[in-house]
């Protein structure tokens, strides 16, 4: 990326300390400072800059602003007499407050960043007429910088003498102190000065958020951390968020990470006493500078030197044409509203074929995924267009704007700016009483009817592998489900209630899934579950295993595996249901186990088939029935057959139909040991026939009775002989006799009739 420069490099005319400062004054323009002004181009991070780039930092300030470095003016003080009387504050343009009290620690070099999106940092150099300060006292506490253009017999008090110039305060927290070279009457300090949301930056979690907002969020962390120095200005509805981790990552990671996601940017507002943290979502959040939000270029006029600036650059950015996202969810997989795709508004050439694409699990909703890739395009577009600048303008600040007038190009002349990086440089020479107090800045800034976004930065915690959890649920509950899925609690959450609120409802994988079909084990409240996440993001898991523990053991342990199984354990009860499969060689089986009803339904034919061995089928208490609907029901027995009611009735009933029993070869008995024999038929006939044989009733110490409505009793066949008795009369045939016995009367007819022959 390259930039324009409008400002001429030439230094202004007369013997002003300030000849230094214009446009090579800085290195050709910007040169060195715009390289760490940069275009946000640095990464949102938390580290403070390195103890050597630091003191280039400031002996490049001390340089630039008076020709000497801040180690040159500590010495030349230690080479004056007197030297401890110069080390006051009074009438000097940079003023400082600390702990140690006034006049202790001076301001010698002042480096000031501040940005959006980014921490902010002050370096300081600085001097002291005490040599053994206990720098371990001071790390940490509150400390406060001022600038005063009106300090007495300065430069800006000559040049500024109104209104428009104001003091500047930057405030915040020693983050690193230091005692620099040899110490004198004069000793030489550094000093590092952040604000309070650094300290997010020195402490890490792992936690879980649910069902709130961005904003419900950040506030609930900054309030818990004892801030409350942040304000929200924010203009859109903020979508609640189901469910949220932080994982292994600092306050600062997790809270940078959240407000790029939720296209939040945030700066810090400098007050005399305090410092705010102001987070907003469109430009509204840059307020209009004070004293003055009107800035004038003067190119390498003098007049610059008066609250303006002499140096303005322009640059263009190629940036991308279409931002494409694309995810899954699973409660509507089949949704075409997961795929989103946000078109470009910039027109420059060959940008049209340029896409961005992405697969991740990002959002699970359509809205979100429409959001989040309009965040991504405006932060891409407003990288595409920057202006960098430099000049006096003590006022600039990242949470202001400002208007630019006075320009020779009517394409920057009357706009308005937003601020993203303000790089402030103050030194104060205390070589001379009342001397030159200097100043300049840098700046990076973009047009304000250009909505600024962040990017995307900062790195979210990948989940590396698979976690072990617990599944919870309600007090006195056993499973808690939604149907497939279940709540868990991850050991790392110290917060978690384990109730069944620890969590989303988290999908469970199981050995086959389908629409309607597949296998389903839900695990219960107190199982140990291994958690998996899709495509390492911590706001995705899913139950891939489940394991044994100490307390939850297999229950085929003691069986040197060698049996494998499923055992089901009754909800609120005792007892289980069971498949197992031993395999122990010899006694190898397969036991099933109901603990109360089982049913086996066969939708065409059913083959049971033992090899070898016997086949018993106990109803310990209860009935047997067979029922075949439609159809026959046979049995082949190659042995013998026995059925035994030890206690109770066997009946054999046919609806319709006949019943048939057939005895190929042997013999058929049928023995009543104690109580009665009974053969119904209600309506039909009963035939028994004896082809080839004899049949024998007995009843030796009873009564035999045969009771019917007729009785045919024949002997011999066709021609044999036949007795027919019915309620009225007995008959009695062989040939052509007969025999009739009624109530009146005997009849007896036969070809020849002898009554009583043997006794004539």
């Amino acid at each position: 990326m390259s930039f324009t420069s409008t400002g001429n490099g030439k230094a202004p005319s007369g013997n002003s300390f300030l000849s230094t400062l214009s446009g090579g004054g800085l290195s050709s323009g910007i040169g060195m400072v715009a390289d760490a002004a940069g275009m946000l181009g640095n990464a949102p991070g938390a580290g403070l800059i390195g103890g050597a780039a630091r003191a280039a930092q400031l002996a490049q300030t001390g340089m630039s602003l008076l020709g000497r470095t801040p180690a040159s003016i500590a010495d030349a003080i230690n080479g004056m007499p007197g030297a401890k009387s110069r080390l006051t504050q009074d009438s000097r343009f940079v003023r400082m407050e600390s702990p140690l009290g006034p006049d202790v620690l001076l301001v010698n070099a002042l480096v000031v960043d501040e940005y959006v999106s980014r921490l902010p940092e002050i370096h300081l150099d600085l001097l002291s007429h005490q040599s053994e300060i206990e720098i371990d006292k001071i790390v940490g506490q509150q400390v406060s910088v001022s600038l005063e253009p009106k300090s007495s017999g300065g430069v800006f008090s000559q040049l500024a003498a109104g209104p428009e110039i104001g003091q500047r305060y930057f405030q915040g927290y020693v983050a690193s102190f230091g005692r620099v070279g040899h110490p004198g009457s004069v000793t030489r300090y550094e000093m590092t000065v952040v604000p309070w949301f650094w300290f997010l930056t020195r402490s890490t979690d792992c936690r879980i958020f649910q069902n709130k907002t961005a904003e419900d969020i950040l506030s609930e962390i900054f309030v818990e951390l004892g801030f409350h120095d942040f304000e929200f200005n924010l203009k859109s509805e903020q979508a609640r968020l189901e469910y949220v981790v932080m994982y292994r990552e600092s306050y600062y990671n997790f809270c940078a990470r959240l407000l790029e996601q939720e296209g939040m940017f945030w700066t810090h507002r400098y007050e005399k006493d305090r410092h705010v943290l102001v987070i907003g979502d469109t430009n509204d959040l840059f307020k209009p500078l004070t004293p003055v939000d009107t800035i004038s270029y003067y190119g390498a006029s003098a007049a610059s030197e008066r609250n303006g600036i002499d140096r303005w650059d322009e640059a263009f950015n190629f940036r991308v044409g279409k931002i494409t996202y694309r995810d899954f969810n699973y409660d509507t997989p089949s949704s075409p509203l997961m795929h989103v795709e946000v078109p470009t508004t910039l027109k420059n050439p060959n940008i049209g074929g340029t896409e961005r694409y992405e697969y991740h699990s990002l959002y699970d909703h359509s809205d979100d995924g429409r959001r989040y890739a309009r965040y991504a395009m405006e932060a891409e577009e407003a990288q595409a267009h920057r202006f960098k600048g430099a000049g006096f303008v003590q006022a600039m600040t990242t949470a202001g704007r400002f208007r630019l007038t006075n320009h020779p190009v009517s394409a920057y002349d009357d706009k308005s700016f937003v601020l993203l990086h303000v790089r402030h440089h103050a030194v104060n020479d205390y070589t001379s009483q009342g001397a030159e107090q200097p100043y300049r800045n840098s700046f990076t800034c973009l047009p304000v009817d250009v909505p600024f976004r962040p990017e995307r930065r900062t790195p979210k915690p990948y989940m590396y592998g698979t976690q072990a959890a617990v599944v919870v649920g309600p007090k006195g509950e056993e499973i808690h489900t939604d149907g497939s899925r279940v709540k868990v609690h991850f050991f790392w959450d110290r917060r978690g209630k384990m109730d069944g609120s620890d969590s989303i409802w988290v999908r469970v994988s199981q050995p086959w899934a389908g629409a309607g079909w597949g296998g389903a084990a839900i695990p219960r409240i107190g199982q140990e579950v291994i958690v998996a996440f899709n495509e390492g993001d911590p706001d995705n898991p899913v139950i891939v295993g489940r394991v044994f523990n100490g307390e939850a053991a297999n229950p085929y342990h003691g069986d040197g595996g060698q049996t494998m199984g499923i055992r089901s354990q009754t909800h609120k009860g005792g007892g289980s249901n069971e498949l197992r499969f031993s395999d122990v060689n010899g006694a190898q089986e397969v036991f099933m186990h109901a603990q109360k009803d089982m049913n086996t339904v066969v939708q065409d034919a059913q083959s049971t088939h033992v090899v070898k061995g016997d086949r018993t089928i106990l109803v310990s208490t209860g009935n047997h029935a067979t029922e075949v609907s439609t159809g026959n029901m046979s049995e082949a027995v190659k042995g013998d057959r026995t059925t035994l009611v030890t206690q109770g009735d066997h009946k054999t009933q046919v609806d319709t139909g006949n019943m048939e029993t057939t005895v190929a070869k042997g013999d058929k008995k049928l023995t009543v040991a104690q109580g009665n024999y009974e053969t119904t038929v209600s309506v039909g006939d009963q035939s028994h026939t004896v082809t080839q044989g004899n049949t024998t009733q007995k009843s030796p110490a009873g009564v035999h009775t045969i009771e019917a409505k007729e009785l045919w009793i024949k002997v011999g066949g066709a021609g044999g002989t036949s007795i027919h008795m019915t309620a009225d009369a007995i008959e009695l045939h062989k040939g052509s006799s007969t025999i009739r016995l009624d109530a009146a009367e005997i009849k007896i007819q036969a070809p020849n009739t002898h009554i009583n022959p043997d006794n004539g």
